[in-house]
């Protein structure tokens, strides 16, 4: 059972980062740009996106920002 849970884990973080991804790509920003107007540092940013990091609630709302959307579009996938 805690492996399933670890798996839903992973999987709500990679789609979370496609999402993240779909919009930047769709805005024509580069993740070097999203990270700057976030204050992170490009390789922490790109973690995010790939889904292998659990981004806090403000960091996603710095990216929402940064991507000038609302926080429940990064969150509607």
């Amino acid at each position: 059972m805690f492996d399933n849970e670890n798996n839903s884990d992973s999987l709500y973080l990679i789609c979370l980062g496609k999402r993240i991804r779909e919009i930047r790509l769709s805005k024509k920003i580069s993740q070097t740009e999203v990270a700057y107007r976030c204050g992170f540092d490009k390789s922490n940013y790109n973690t995010i996106e790939s889904g292998k990091r659990n981004p806090t609630v403000i960091s996603l709302l710095k990216i929402a920002k940064a991507l000038e959307v609302n926080l429940i579009d990064l969150l509607n996938f």
